[in-house]
């Protein structure tokens, strides 16, 4: 099936390299690389969102997201809140993840797709961005149903709870090369991806204990 031409734009090579996000500051501000792994421009673009947004506070209130300020990337974003001790909902799911998986996860426990073995490690990464609190990382190699492989930037971060109470985290999904002019791979989701990499983010409040083994 051919996907409608709003979609095919936001998979491009080159709208991916221009999208940017609406901020009152310079992200120039706002470093690039972390324990050596270069963050994507949309990474960037929206670690400098995350910063503003969160002002004097350690982290962003729930109603500092900003689908406009963010509308550029915001086909690759996946907001998602804790409902449980290992229970995280996708709230939005971006249109190019949809597009690129085949699924749209909104209302989806991340963790509940199934078991494998490092899912204790992963629950315990994410849950660690509140309590520091701090972001993360993670460069992940991720299969398509073409044989291929490709190496994925999921940067993520803590927002605060809302009125329900939950505490939430932001992120965006996005390739870290892109070889051709429109993205076409399904990427598989039936398979664990492997982590190649893990860093924190040092927002200003520390990070995990490398001890712990939350970074590779």
């Amino acid at each position: 099936m051919t996907s409608p031409a709003w979609i095919t734009r936001v998979l491009s090579r080159e709208y991916l390299a221009g999208a940017t996000v609406d901020i009152q500051g310079d992200s120039s501000s706002t470093p690039e690389i972390y324990a050596g792994v270069q963050l994507t421009g949309a990474g960037h673009q929206f670690l400098a969102w995350w910063q503003e947004a969160r002002g004097a506070d350690p982290i962003p209130a729930a109603n500092a997201v900003s689908p406009r300020a963010l509308r550029q990337i915001l086909p690759y974003i996946r907001y998602m809140s804790w409902a449980g001790p290992e229970q995280l909902i996708f709230r939005i799911y971006g249109s190019a993840l949809a597009e690129a998986t085949g699924f749209d996860l909104t209302g989806v426990d991340l963790f509940g797709l199934g078991d494998y073995p490092t899912r204790q490690l992963d629950i315990a990464r994410l849950k660690a961005l509140h309590e520091m609190p701090c972001g993360v990382i993670m460069q992940r190699e991720m299969r398509g149903f073409d044989g291929s492989t490709n190496i994925c930037e999921l940067v993520t971060l803590p927002i605060a709870p809302a009125a329900d109470g939950n505490p939430r985290l932001i992120g965006t999904i996005v390739p870290v090369e892109v070889q051709e002019d429109i993205w076409t791979k399904k990427l598989r989701m039936d398979l664990e991806p492997e982590l190649k990499r893990a860093v924190f983010i040092d927002t200003g409040h520390g990070v995990p204990d490398p001890l712990l083994g939350m970074e590779c």
